[in-house]
């Protein structure tokens, strides 16, 4: 699966002048969190990716 979350300092997302978003490819949401250490993340998606050797 790849996971998608926007990196979110304090306050709300509707404040945010900028929108920064970081992917990670991993088995489960906090495998891909735990991969991503630090970060104040919030998720944002979750995308099956396709099986080596198949389109």
């Amino acid at each position: 699966m790849i996971f998608t979350f926007l990196i979110a300092t304090r306050g709300r997302v509707s404040d945010l002048h900028r929108i920064r978003t970081i992917s990670a490819v991993a088995d489960t949401e906090a495998q891909a969190r735990a991969n991503l250490p630090g970060l104040p993340l919030v998720f944002v998606a979750r995308i099956p990716c396709a099986k080596r050797g198949r389109a």
